[in-house]
């Protein structure tokens, strides 16, 4: 059987080379075949120079590398996602992400600078008028295809859950996306995940958190500020329930901690990466505090 090793010390094999460029492993494969990275195979494997991956890295000469907390580095793409999506364009709404995701963007990137702008932009459309419902269910449509396949980028097997957390959207709240998008970026953090979707019934939620395991934490999504009381049931009941459980609001119709108050919320999750970062505050908050914190619950 031929060895897998190394072949030799100035090669990587494909899988690392990804992890460099901090893209999949098949967008990496994906420009190995289009001929933009070098690559070579052995043994049935591909394998890539050091100097050509270092080459594909860096910037053209007299070109500043784009900061990835650059605002006008997303402007572009998000205009071009929103075409695509209301275009109901599967393949070039996903060649953006893609493209994105080999400049260097982590998937949560992808969701909270990218892919949320441009729903939040058709959003806007249709307030105004310009944009159709029709087209509207159509680009939502097509935002959770493109959900679907960058789902795996979030995985992460093998690691022991950080404590969960219950996440849907309020009552007679239509919007998935919301919902899903601080799901995948909770996964992604190690939390084990119970996703409701949206427009989830008072009870429903009561049922989730009260047998919910290693519960840390509670999350409401508001799209629609006509949902408002609605949440704020399900908050105080969360709150009745569990006690010792943090409980967080977010979504287009939180605009602000001070509405996320108003709702009876401990904590404003205004993205899904706020609310990655919050779990991880409360999780290390609850691993400190250990039996005292469990002994809190009901």
């Amino acid at each position: 059987m031929p060895s897998l090793a190394r072949p030799r010390d100035d090669l990587l094999s494909l899988n690392a080379a990804a992890r460099r460029l901090g893209v999949h492993y098949m967008t990496a494969y994906r420009h190995v075949r289009l001929g933009h990275l070098p690559a070579e195979q052995r043994n049935g494997r591909w394998w890539v120079r050091i100097p050509d991956l270092e080459a594909a890295m860096a910037p053209a000469p007299g070109e500043q590398k784009p900061s990835r907390r650059s605002p006008a580095r997303w402007q572009s793409p998000r205009r071009r996602l929103a075409s695509r999506l209301l275009a109901a364009d599967l393949g070039g709404a996903w060649a953006i992400v893609e493209a994105s995701l080999a400049g260097g963007a982590r998937p949560a990137e992808i969701y909270v600078q990218l892919l949320g702008p441009a729903l939040q932009a058709i959003g806007r459309g249709w307030e105004a008028g310009s944009v159709s419902v029709q087209a509207e269910h159509r680009a939502t449509a097509v935002a959770v295809r493109v959900m679907g396949r960058m789902a795996p980028l979030f995985s992460r097997r093998g690691r022991r859950a950080r404590g969960s957390v219950v996440l849907g959207g309020a009552p007679g709240d239509p919007h998935l996306l919301p919902v899903a998008m601080v799901a995948d970026v909770a996964r992604q953090h190690g939390f084990g995940v119970v996703e409701l979707g949206a427009n989830v019934p008072v009870a429903s939620f009561a049922e989730a958190v009260q047998s919910a395991t290693d519960l840390i934490a509670v999350g409401v999504s508001v799209s629609d500020t006509a949902c408002a009381g609605a949440a704020r049931q399900v908050i105080s009941q969360a709150r009745a329930l569990r006690p010792g459980v943090a409980l967080l609001a977010g979504g287009p119709a939180v605009p602000s901690a001070a509405t996320a108050t108003s709702l009876g919320a401990d904590h404003w999750a205004p993205d899904a990466a706020v609310a990655a970062r919050l779990l991880s505050q409360l999780a290390g908050e609850a691993e400190a505090l250990g039996p005292v914190l469990t002994s809190a619950l009901p």
